[in-house]
């Protein structure tokens, strides 16, 4: 047996999984597995995958570096059924055999380009690219972490509209002296002290990172495109994600949302 040599989505099965430690120390899930079937969009139907190259790994770090779950480790609860409560018991579990969906697709690092796995998911997934949306609690999360920029962005917004309609009526009908009270007025409006971006500062999580992206990304960019725009940004930092730093985190999430962001 060979490995898998074409990109595509595939059925397959796990042949072995063991559970140890990536280079920098964090758990970290390996999965040996076997393709069966390849789904060929011309005829819309899954193919019998190519016998002699039919292998490939998967690597999946589960914690990083701030002790969060990384998507690594929600895709791997997804596919197993595990809760993610104890590595022993994760350790323990009879994956062999388990049917699973894979895709497969090119990763490109310092002009070296190899196939890898870049989603495992449950046997009926869909094949295609689809638009995921957050569920109630992840809009709660969003809504916690920009509602302070919300809420800055659309202060400005009233005196526009609000204004322009009442003053022109005042200045008709008051003494032409009292144009000096709109400019007092523009002192305290200064918007200099909700300096909301302080907070951002240019340092977050992976998970933080991921989150925003994901999050604001465009309806045209799929979930797979933007998994692969986001891992050729992480590989072009370092390919160990347990050693790029909170500022790279954010350099990443600004390189990212500069390809896929609504604005």
């Amino acid at each position: 047996m060979n490995l898998i040599n074409q990109t595509g989505f595939y059925h397959g099965e796990i042949v072995d999984a063991g559970l140890g430690e990536s280079s920098g120390g964090f758990p970290q899930e390996v999965i040996a597995l076997k393709a069966l079937e390849v789904y060929d969009p011309d005829s819309e139907s899954y193919l019998p995958a190519d016998p002699e190259n039919n292998e490939i790994t998967w690597y999946g770090v589960l914690i990083d570096s701030k002790d969060k779950e990384t998507l690594n480790c929600k895709q791997l609860k997804k596919v197993t059924g595990w809760d993610g409560a104890s590595f022993i018991a994760l350790a323990e579990m009879p994956l062999t055999g388990l049917p699973i969906a894979f895709r497969v697709e090119e990763h490109t690092y310092q002009e070296n380009t190899t196939l890898q796995v870049s989603w495992i998911d449950t046997i009926d997934a869909s094949p295609f690219r689809t638009v995921a949306k957050l569920d109630k609690d992840g809009l709660t999360k969003l809504q916690q972490r920009y509602g302070a920029v919300l809420a800055s962005t659309k202060a400005p917004a009233k005196p526009v509209s609000a204004t322009p309609t009442k003053a022109p009526a005042k200045a008709a009908t008051a003494a032409p002296k009292t144009p000096a009270k709109p400019k007092a007025a523009t002192k305290p409006a200064a918007p200099k002290k909700p300096t909301v971006p302080k907070t951002v500062a240019g340092k977050c999580t992976a998970d933080e990172a991921y989150t925003a992206c994901y999050s604001l990304k465009r309806d045209d960019v799929t979930d797979d495109a933007l998994n692969e725009i986001w891992l050729k940004a992480v590989a072009e930092v370092n390919t160990d994600e347990n050693k790029i730093t909170l500022e790279q985190w954010y350099g990443i999430k600004e390189t990212v949302l500069g390809q896929v962001s609504k604005v």
